[in-house]
């Protein structure tokens, strides 16, 4: 768990700060609640928190203060300001001090997080530790929840308790820059936890991914009134907090009044239909089937294609995706409006960049760092050419997989470990390093490593430093600053604390236990 110091003089404050988020669900635990800034700086050896999350005005030592002194000891040690409008310019000022971030009252709880998870390598921390908790029980149920939406089969042992529904289908954008898929893909996991507490509406809230990785929002009221009272206030604020805070850009689409559970396959291609006006109306973010154009209807979402060609992606046979595409648009792409045509096209390009990036591979791996497919989608008017760039995206994409076949979770797992054990004196070592050594992307690499060997990449790199770190200490044939150099840390004292902070006991301690 990622360890936060709270530190304010107003026991209120500290009261909401603790329970108004369920912390643990974003990988994070409350270390300890100190009163002023002296009671953290007493406190902090005994705690070695990740991060501290202060007030600005305190008695004794106020929030800047503290942060100058903490950052003198600590340099690696993640420091966030909570301020008033009135402080504003301290804490603009306190940036240069190297305090990491900070907030300003009043705040929603979700800014917050978004705050916290930003530091550092924080939001693979997060994932690291709460996403694999859930993932098989969430599996089983995301497969329930995806029959819904595009099949006709109703034997799902859903239940819902009532029939007044609306089908949210959030798209962010995240394939027109190569580079930041990755980090886009991990902050929809959190989006996708951070929804299911954002919404609060007297029923139920689902919250899953469609095959395309849009995220797909799955509202049961518990009456008629409730359902057309419902305003969508929070989908507003996710807008604003993703623009602002991970800039990026989400767009919406709501369907029209759901009244049978049969009926949320309609409701899901109706939540689609008033997201395709994204391509003619670039000024807003929502778009609600009841009161956009309707563009027409758009047969290519179904299982059964899909279906089959993931099956097809999964054994590699290029020819058979070849033939399902083709057969599928022939008949449909000359009668649907334009807009629908590029959303079409798009939907399948997001179908094969989800599944590489589940693969493990990194986007710009397989098609290069230029790679920038929406833009063509988007102005040629051409449907031969975006058929034509289509398919060859899916045959490069096979192509690249076959040439790279050795990358099963145990070889990765293995090879990691290795690198690690090669390179850990290297202070820059990253998990990127060692996810672009592998040829794995990085979300992937976290994976496989933690259920091979049962413990993350950073605690295996922590665990060797240690290790070989204890070593040179007993014995003795270096001094304490040449071996932090050696185990990868460029500041001794930090290496002193992380020492302290695996073992129990400082450097020096081990020299003294040993005699």
């Amino acid at each position: 768990m990622i360890k936060i110091m709270i530190v304010d003089d107003m026991p209120i404050f500290r009261d909401y700060l603790v329970n108004c988020i369920n912390w643990n669900l974003y990988g994070f635990e409350i270390c300890y609640e100190a009163k002023h800034g002296k009671d953290a700086l007493d406190q902090f050896n005994n705690y070695y928190p990740d991060i501290v999350l202060t007030d600005i005005t305190m008695p004794y030592i106020d929030g800047l203060e503290l942060a100058e002194r903490l950052l003198e000891q600590y340099p690696d040690v993640a420091i966030v300001l909570i301020t008033g409008n009135s402080e504003f310019e301290y804490a603009r000022k306190a940036l240069k001090l190297g305090v990491c971030d900070y907030i300003v009252k009043p705040f929603e709880k979700e800014e917050l997080v978004l705050t916290l998870l930003k530091l550092q390598d924080n939001i693979n921390k997060a994932l690291e530790i709460q996403i694999e908790k859930n993932k098989i029980s969430m599996e089983k149920r995301e497969i329930e929840l995806r029959k819904l939406i595009y099949t006709n089969n109703m034997a799902s042992r859903l239940t819902f308790g009532s029939e007044f529904f609306l089908v949210c289908t959030i798209e962010i954008k995240k394939y027109e820059d190569p580079s930041r898929v990755e980090d886009i893909f991990n902050w929809e996991e959190i989006i996708i936890h951070m929804l299911r507490s954002m919404i609060e509406i007297d029923g139920k809230t689902e919250v899953f991914k469609d095959f395309e990785g849009n995220i797909v929002v799955l509202l049961s009221f518990e009456d008629k009134k409730q359902l057309m009272d419902y305003r969508g206030y929070e989908l507003e604020d996710l807008i604003k907090l993703a623009k602002e805070h991970l800039k990026f850009d989400i767009m919406i689409g709501i369907s029209d009044y759901c009244y049978k559970t049969e009926h949320i396959k309609k409701a899901y291609h109706e939540s689609l239909q008033a997201l395709s006006n994204q391509y003619k109306d670039k000024k807003n973010k929502i778009f609600d089937y009841k009161k956009v154009e309707v563009l027409g209807t758009n047969r290519f979402y179904s299982w059964d294609v899909i279906e089959s060609i993931n099956k097809n992606l999964e054994i590699l046979h290029y020819n058979n995706i070849e033939n399902i595409i083709i057969k599928e648009l022939e008949d449909i792409e000359e009668s649907l409006k334009s807009e629908l045509v590029s959303m079409m096209y798009m939907s399948l390009l997001s179908l094969l960049l989800s599944f590489i990036v589940k693969l493990g591979r990194n986007i710009d791996d397989v098609f290069g760092t230029e790679f920038r497919p929406y833009e063509l989608l988007n102005k040629s008017s051409d449907n031969s050419n975006k058929r034509s760039f289509i398919l060859d995206c899916y045959k490069r994409a096979i192509n690249y997989q076959m040439e790279n076949m050795d990358t099963k979770a145990y070889l990765v797992a293995e090879d990691a470990k290795k690198y690690v054990e090669e390179h850990y004196g290297d202070p820059d070592l990253t998990i990127e390093h060692i996810s672009r050594h592998l040829l794995v992307n990085q979300t992937y690499l976290r994976r496989m490593f933690k259920g091979e060997m049962n413990m993350t990449i950073t605690e295996f790199l922590t665990k060797i430093r240690m290790e070989k770190a204890k070593e040179l200490i007993i014995n003795n044939e270096y001094k304490l600053t040449a071996i932090s150099e050696m185990v990868g840390y460029s500041e001794p004292s930090y290496f002193s604390k992380c020492f302290k902070k695996y073992y129990g006991i400082s450097p020096s301690g081990i020299l003294l236990h040993k005699y």
